[in-house]
């Protein structure tokens, strides 16, 4: 009897605390995604069969030094872009930064993009992504898919 009593208690409590779990995963609500770091977002690229290669951290492709610590550059080819084409990924710490130095990344931009009419830019707060010379459709599709996963989007 006294087996009975503690296998009924212990069942019990399971069933509380499996009950609690549920009502605080309720009360705190579905976790959200966070940004990733740029591994993260290599990882995310290959997923989709995009190469990365050429890694450069801290290029911002201008002279803005405030730009460099979140500057990466490297190249990305994939699908029809069977040439690797440049690409410059700026992370920024969190949201605020982002809006606050859109507008340099910009400015940048425009110190070594080549073709602006063969320019992609992709906004997924922190990042701000360009490629330039992508011309293949399905490639930007691609591309952007990866950096909104990235962004946790």
């Amino acid at each position: 009897m006294k087996r009975l009593r503690h296998l009924a208690v212990g069942i019990a409590a399971a069933a509380l605390l499996a009950g609690c779990g549920s009502a605080l995963d309720a009360a705190r609500g579905e976790p959200s995604a966070s940004p990733t770091d740029f591994a993260g977002l290599v990882r995310t690229f290959a997923d989709r069969n995009l190469a990365v290669s050429g890694v450069v951290s801290g290029d911002p492709g201008c002279d803005d030094r405030h730009l460099a610590p979140m500057a990466i550059s490297f190249h990305i080819s994939g699908g029809a872009e069977s040439l690797p084409l440049i690409a410059r990924a700026y992370r920024f710490r969190n949201d605020e930064a982002y809006q606050r130095l859109r507008e340099s990344v910009d400015a940048c931009a425009t110190q070594w993009v080549s073709d602006p009419n063969a320019l992609l830019v992709v906004d997924a707060s922190p990042y701000v992504l360009f490629v330039d010379g992508a011309t293949d459709e399905a490639f930007k599709v691609l591309v952007r898919a990866a950096l909104n996963e990235a962004a946790g989007k």
